[in-house]
């Protein structure tokens, strides 16, 4: 374990050596106050890229071209004291920004309308009810914000902004009612109001403590799928962005002989389900389109797991790592109600973290880098800076697998990644406030340096090398 632990961690030094590269800079001064900082970024039709930096007095917007070189920046003053955050960008035909401003509650959003032509602002004022609703999730995409609120009788509101305006769309989930882990009868709104929605992008690494929600998210161009695991299977509602038309998909669990818990994750048209108790485990992979099953991977708890590429590891909240030698010793830890995996798509395979999730009596938060091999045990760091998760003590217990794109569990060498040189990036800087965003075949950690009070682009990849 020594010999693995000192190789890699010279794969990592000279990996993150060049894992990144400062993209731009650009300077600026933020006042005090860092509670008001926030950092957006967006992308139009023509491939410019924008970066919107707020702080309590003014919003600050760049603009750069496809190249990411500086194009033009214009700033405006921050007067509505009930407007907390930037909640989303869209952009008109000739490639103009739109910010959303929003108030915390929802029911106040503002469209900021930023024409770098003639160097002037204009705004938008709407009002929001949500009667017998709760607010459960905000994303933008198809070139809209979108506003998802949830009701008691298993329907979902998308509220939605867009250069055309506000329009409202409601989307009912049929049938009424599931069961939930413990065979109780309840819906799917209500599986919602339980764990809230996890959000997953398919460009970033998600971590374990992601992977083991039992509501995922998972956006493309036209379409949201909202992911739910319960009791039997897994069900998938496919929401078009465009006429909001519904398609469900349903995906049964493995059957143990004994009582087991499941969980999901989708990526790149397959999905992957992971069935698990103390005494076994199953990976299988579906075609999300035809549901046949692609293949499936089964371990048990008297013998080694034959398709892992780590050890098996217990990391704890502060980030500390140790290796678990039995199969045996790894089922027995988990605690299978947050049983789950997550899938990265990396240049050389498709990297796999498999496991559970448990609370423990012990000092301290909920390590942001907890279910990373390398961002554990290496880095022993933050993975990503836009995922917020509660007060907690919890352990990750879990290993990490790489497959082929065809579902074929792979040896090949380890390759490090964004997130590794990301981590250990941000542990060392601390930035008052940073954003993520995945661009092109890299990722941009757009942050603010108040050291140097400059705005800094910083691009992270993986090594295919």
């Amino acid at each position: 374990m020594k010999k693995f632990l000192f190789l890699m961690l010279i794969i990592s030094v000279v990996g993150n050596t060049f894992a990144q590269t400062i993209l731009n800079r650009f300077p600026i001064e933020l006042k005090k106050s860092s509670s008001y900082y926030q950092i957006l970024n967006g992308e139009n039709q023509q491939n410019d890229y924008f970066a919107f930096i707020a702080e309590k007095q003014k919003i600050t917007v760049i603009k750069y071209n496809s190249a990411l070189f500086f194009s033009d920046s214009l700033s405006v003053p921050r007067t509505d004291k009930d407007l907390d955050f930037m909640a989303g960008v869209t952009f008109s035909a000739d490639g103009s920004p739109n910010l959303y401003l929003s108030s915390k509650d929802y029911k106040t959003i503002k469209s900021i309308h930023f024409d770098f032509r003639s160097h002037t602002v204009s705004d938008l004022n709407y009002k929001n009810e949500f009667k017998n609703e709760r607010v459960v999730d905000l994303f933008s995409a198809n070139n809209s914000l979108q506003i998802i609120s949830a009701s008691d009788d298993n329907q979902l509101k998308f509220t939605v902004f867009s250069t055309e305006g506000k329009k409202e769309q409601l989307v009912s989930f049929t049938p009424n009612s599931i069961s939930d882990e413990k065979s109780r009868e309840t819906s799917f709104t209500s599986l919602i109001f339980e764990n809230g929605i996890v959000a997953v992008d398919s460009k970033l690494f998600t971590p374990l403590y992601v992977g083991v929600s039992k509501v995922k998210r998972y956006l493309s161009e036209k379409k949201v799928a909202l992911s739910f695991d319960d009791k039997l299977q897994t069900t998938v509602f496919e929401i078009n962005l465009d006429d909001f038309s519904v398609v469900k998909n349903q995906f049964p669990y493995e059957k143990f002989e004994s009582d087991s818990k499941s969980n999901s994750f989708l990526n790149q048209g397959v999905l992957y389900q992971l069935t698990a108790n103390s005494k076994a485990l199953s990976l299988a992979g579906f075609d999300f389109e035809t549901k046949e099953k692609i293949a499936s991977y089964q371990a048990d708890s008297k013998n080694e797991i034959y398709f892992k590429n780590s050890p098996l590891l217990i990391q704890s909240d502060n980030g500390k790592s140790r290796e678990l030698k039995k199969t045996s010793k790894l089922l027995s830890k988990i605690d299978f109600g947050n049983v789950g995996l997550s899938v990265y798509s990396t240049p050389n395979y498709n990297l796999f973290t498999i496991g559970g999730i448990r609370e423990v009596a012990s000092g301290g938060q909920v390590a942001l880098g907890i279910g990373v091999v390398l961002g554990g045990i290496i880095g022993g760091v933050v993975v990503d800076p836009n995922i917020i998760i509660d007060n907690r003590n919890a352990q990750s217990i879990f290993f990490e697998s790489y497959f082929d794109s065809n579902f074929k569990h792979s040896k090949a060498p380890f390759r490090p990644l964004y997130i590794d040189a990301l981590s250990e990036f941000l542990n060392k800087t601390q930035p008052a406030v940073q954003n993520i965003y995945p661009f092109k075949n890299y990722v941009i950690l757009n942050y603010y340096d108040s050291n140097k009070t400059e705005f800094v682009m910083r691009k992270f990849e993986d090594i295919t090398e």
